[in-house]
């Protein structure tokens, strides 16, 4: 006698734990949107829950408060953007055919995101400010960004691409930093002179100057 076929579950214990993680990811994406327009402290739970179109005791069971709720944004956030350090300006720059134009690609790439993402990310520096526990979230997260460059120079030097005097950690310091202030003025301060491309340009071509060895004459 032929049985039905029967249909695969996955485990039981593994439904509710997806689910689990579905919400908190759904969550943490609302928040991040709230808190981008409207700022930290406007922003409530209530309004956190409608926009993630979970329940408010949903979203308490998760997060028992908004600080909570706060810094395991800030986590998750800075786990993307340590993703991004290791996987985006990574060591291709110093192997291509021309190193320079890898580097350029790189500090537009950064460049944009935070045209991008702009807005949450000044939320964070004026948290900052006044909470010691964002700002040592905030360092950890810029120094493992500035230490990855600071190899990547260090590898550049070994095969004479970089400067052999250049500091490989002030350089990586200034290249961070200098990206940072400049998409803070142009995206979130809404500067408008000197025009956001010209600023890109030109820091580009100082990084260029800055960092590279001289190329051989021809």
């Amino acid at each position: 006698m032929a049985h039905p076929a029967r249909t695969r579950l996955a485990p039981i214990g593994r439904r509710p734990q997806a689910r689990a993680i579905a919400t908190r990811r759904k969550v943490l994406d609302a928040a991040e949107l709230l808190f981008s327009r409207g700022g930290y402290e406007p922003t409530s739970m209530a309004d956190v829950a409608q926009r993630a179109g979970v329940g408010v005791g949903t979203l308490y069971h998760h997060f028992p408060d908004k600080r909570a709720l706060l810094l395991a944004l800030i986590d998750d956030w800075g786990d993307r953007e340590i993703e991004r350090a290791r996987g985006g300006l990574g060591v291709e720059w110093l192997l291509a055919e021309n190193p320079r134009a890898g580097l350029a690609e790189g500090l537009r790439a950064s460049y944009e995101r935070l045209r991008r993402e702009g807005s949450f990310y000044l939320v964070l520096l004026e948290l900052a400010e006044r909470d010691g526990e964002v700002r040592a979230r905030l360092d950890r997260i810029t120094q493992i960004g500035i230490e990855r460059m600071r190899d990547l120079f260090a590898v550049g030097q070994q095969r004479g691409i970089v400067r052999a005097e250049l500091d490989p950690l002030a350089a990586a310091f200034l290249l961070r930093r200098s990206i940072e202030v400049a998409a803070r003025e142009v995206f979130v301060h809404r500067m408008t002179e000197p025009a956001p491309e010209r600023v890109l340009a030109e820091l580009i071509d100082m990084f260029h100057r800055y960092v590279f060895a001289e190329e051989p004459q021809r």
